[in-house]
């Protein structure tokens, strides 16, 4: 049994799967690979905001084809309500996040937003109907949880 390199007074049979320090229960990290020591368990900033470029052109067009392809379609019923503009939104940013890999960034974000614009530009809708999807879009992307 070893000591903890944190606490030299607690005594541990767990090491860190990256550098094989011994760690207690209060400062390991449950990782997939094992436990880690406080430094190599912290994911980087990068490995948690950087979108892929596969990821991006799977939002790209999971986004295109549900906020065009959502405003189209609202538009040839011919049923325009500001609620229903909400939904629409709602939709496009869930759809972009989820097509991205679960992904909240604000590129992302941006994203779901300009497809509603353009897919309501496109149809001509009115600005409230633009603004209103737009904000929904990109709020449904940036929330943590519904």
């Amino acid at each position: 049994m070893g000591q903890c390199s944190y606490h030299p007074n607690v005594e541990t049979a767990i090491r860190c799967v990256e550098c094989d320090r011994f760690v207690c229960p209060k400062e390991w990290v449950e990782t997939p690979v094992g436990y880690k020591c406080p430094e190599h368990g912290r994911q980087t900033l990068s490995a948690r905001r950087t979108v892929k470029p596969r990821q991006f052109a799977f939002a790209l067009a999971a986004s295109a084809l549900v906020g065009i392809g959502g405003s189209f379609l609202i538009a040839s019923i011919g049923f325009r309500f500001w609620l229903i503009s909400l939904v629409l939104g709602l939709a496009t940013g869930e759809a972009a996040r989820r097509a991205s890999g679960g992904h909240r960034t604000g590129s992302i974000a941006a994203l779901a937003g300009f497809s509603v614009i353009a897919g309501s530009a496109l149809t001509g809708a009115g600005y409230l109907v633009m603004a209103l999807s737009a904000a929904a879009a990109v709020i449904s992307v940036m929330q943590n949880r519904w």
